[in-house]
């Protein structure tokens, strides 16, 4: 996320680079944590959230409940929001499975993903999914436009100010030109380009 942070920097947005331990952890503890981080930045500037992957449904439980920040706009890159073909092919793999952590197996497509709330009506979100598959091993498993990882489709999300799918692969859509071009000017303006 190094690369967006400096592009965010250098149109004036103060950043917070959060990682958090998604394969050891499950959602509510990582979503508790990633709360109590951001509470704690300085100044009463709207909270702006761009997230990666598993990120954007962090962003969904957090900004279900109260916060003490005025949030801002929301931007999720490759994010599940409608759960994972390959969690619920991985279930059937007891190895790959337990390496997903519980975070990660909660992103099943028949299960606790549909328990994940929407983001509030009155934020304003944007999701960027990829279609440039550079992980060949889960083909299959994906609608043909995919990231490697997640289906475009699969990032759709009720109430988005926009929706756009690049030409990025899943692992680093973050530092692809267009999804950071597209961020900033969301940020920005709130305005959805395409």
């Amino acid at each position: 996320m190094q690369p967006l942070a400096r592009a965010l920097e250098r149109e004036g947005f103060s950043t917070l680079n959060l990682p958090y331990p998604s394969a050891k952890l499950p959602i509510a503890t990582l979503a508790d944590y990633v709360r109590e981080q951001v509470a704690k930045l300085p100044g009463d500037e709207p909270v702006h959230f761009i997230t990666h992957s598993m990120g954007g449904i962090l962003a969904r439980v957090i900004l279900a409940e109260p916060v003490p920040w005025e949030t801002g706009r929301v931007v999720m890159l490759a994010p599940p929001n409608r759960g994972s073909k390959i969690v619920d092919w991985s279930s059937k793999h007891p190895w790959i499975y337990q390496l997903l952590g519980p975070a990660g197996r909660s992103l099943t497509q028949s299960g606790a993903h549909c328990e994940f709330p929407e983001l509030p009506s009155n934020i304003e979100a944007a999701v960027i999914m990829g279609n440039r598959c550079s992980l060949p091993v889960f083909r299959n498993l994906l609608e043909a436009e995919n990231d490697g990882i997640v289906s475009a489709t699969d990032g759709h999300l009720a109430g988005l100010k926009g929706f756009s799918v690049i030409h990025a692969d899943h692992t680093f859509i973050q530092m692809h030109p267009e999804a950071i071009k597209l961020s900033v000017h969301f940020l920005k303006t709130g305005a959805w380009i395409s």
